[in-house]
């Protein structure tokens, strides 16, 4: 695998740097701001999977003959990648055979250059086959009604999911901690005299640990651990006599992962139990198809979107929507812990997809 780091003034910038000399199969590692000279650049690690076998040298590879007493070659095994690749070119080709089937000359020009669009800003070609098929079986006029079929809204509100104890899962960087503490501030503003549990379900983390700890002793927030099922026990009866809990869970590796997890908690599937995954435009769709398979337990409920002011475009979010069946519940941009996230709403995630338009902003 080949990894290297990239810097620019922006995020933007980098990304563009990363296309032009690994390609659009490289894979996002990292980022962070950094200060070089008293400026601030953002600094991005991409890595691009490449074969171990030397090309040949000298032409063709020799062949040994079966009468010159040579052994033959030994079969080469497949490795997974080999077999990741296979798939996705297994994948092209059915979709390569339904493209006839979406005749956009049969759609109105809006509703033609909204599906155009969609498919620059990266939207895969199954969830586009599925937004034609909606608008030309309805007869719609525009694509948005097609687009809310698929990417369903539900704000991460207290109106919108009482009495529940919220689950953080996702990747290592991807920004689970800052959510959980964005709305537990959230929660203490909207209810001073209530009780907000912030929960470490991380042992691995000390610096996740720390910072929720800190943030708990300055905000008047509760703080707790959990490490096993006695733990959930006592944090789903305080759930249940009204306190609000968030727990910020480990990073998972392993399809399935977190199930296991989650089943080895204690903790089942049921109203008073909710798990959001929290992704970030940034990921490859590879990532984000592996996440899917790790994080995908009974309590997931929905889907969080993080760094969207460090994205160049927006259509993962269609395409994770499709191929999830789970809502939007909310929207993170920036750094700041008060001011950085947002209830997703239809309006804001069309702004967003069409015009690169921040919830913020």
């Amino acid at each position: 695998m080949r990894v290297k780091t990239f810097r620019g003034e922006s995020m933007a910038a980098c990304l563009g740097q990363i296309r032009q000399e690994l390609g659009k199969e490289a894979v996002i590692l990292g980022s962070q701001s950094v200060r070089e000279d008293g400026r601030s650049l953002c600094e991005v690690m991409a890595a691009l999977e490449q074969s171990d076998a030397p090309p040949p040298q000298n032409g063709a590879a020799k062949r040994p003959c079966g009468g010159n007493g040579s052994a033959p070659a030994a079969p080469v095994s497949p490795q997974p990648g080999d077999w990741n690749r296979e798939w996705g070119e297994i994948k092209g080709h059915l979709l390569a055979l339904l493209r006839p089937r979406m005749d956009f000359s049969a759609l109105c020009p809006r509703q033609r250059l909204a599906l155009e669009y969609l498919e620059r800003e990266g939207v895969d070609e199954a969830s586009v086959l599925a937004l034609y098929r909606s608008i030309v079986e309805r007869g719609e006029d525009t694509v948005i009604p097609a687009l809310s079929r698929i990417v369903r809204v539900k704000p991460l509100t207290a109106a919108d999911w009482p009495h529940t104890v919220h689950l953080f899962a996702g990747p290592s960087g991807v920004g689970k901690t800052s959510v959980l503490l964005r709305l537990a501030l959230e929660a203490r503003a909207a209810a001073p005299e209530g009780r907000v549990f912030v929960v470490n379900a991380d042992g691995g983390r000390a610096k996740g640990r720390m910072l929720l700890r800190h943030y708990a002793a300055l905000s008047g927030l509760e703080y707790a651990e959990a490490d096993g099922p006695g733990d959930f026990r006592r944090i789903l009866d305080e759930a249940a006599s009204g306190c609000v809990v968030f727990v910020d869970t480990p990073s998972l590796r392993g399809e399935g992962a977190m199930e296991t997890w989650c089943a080895s908690m204690g903790l089942a599937a049921g109203p008073g139990l909710r798990a959001h995954l929290v992704l970030s435009p940034l990921f490859a769709p590879a990532q984000m198809e592996h996440y899917l398979r790790v994080y995908r337990c009974p309590a997931l409920s929905s889907l969080i979107w993080t760094k969207l002011d460090e994205a160049c475009n927006y259509g993962s979010l269609v395409t994770m929507a499709h191929a999830s069946s789970l809502p939007v519940s909310a929207l993170a941009y920036g750094p700041e812990l008060t001011q950085g996230m947002t209830p997703a709403s239809g309006k804001a995630v069309w702004k967003l997809l069409f015009k690169h338009q921040l919830p913020g902003e």
